[in-house]
């Protein structure tokens, strides 16, 4: 009994099984690509959120009055940097200067001989 291989029909046949496992990859990038859009938009739309929130403060709204109006904090506040103090190297020792009238000694000034 001799069996005949059809290479055309392995061929067609694998590659429909790589079609179908490409189609499941094509499929997943859109997901990625879109998750990644959104994640994009939510993030313009918390930092908008936060301009606006900033903006009701400056026109004078405390955020007790937001509050109780049923408008809370945005959840992500703007991050305000603080700045770290300077550092400073510690003062020298100061070494007196020496002075224009001071008497060095064997210049200008008179010994008892």
């Amino acid at each position: 009994m001799t069996t005949t291989l059809d290479p055309q029909k392995i061929e067609n046949t694998l590659r429909q099984r790589l079609e179908s496992r490409m189609a499941a990859v094509r499929d997943l990038v859109a997901t990625r690509q879109a998750v990644a859009e959104a994640k994009e938009a939510l993030k313009r739309a918390e930092d908008e959120d936060v301009r606006r929130w900033n903006a009701a403060l400056t026109a004078g709204w405390t955020e007790d009055e937001l509050r109780t109006a049923g408008l809370p904090e945005p959840e992500k506040k703007a991050r305000v940097r603080k700045r770290t103090p300077r550092r400073t190297p510690p003062p020298a020792t100061a070494v007196p200067a020496p002075s224009d009238n001071a008497e060095q000694p064997g210049h200008g000034s008179v010994e008892a001989q």
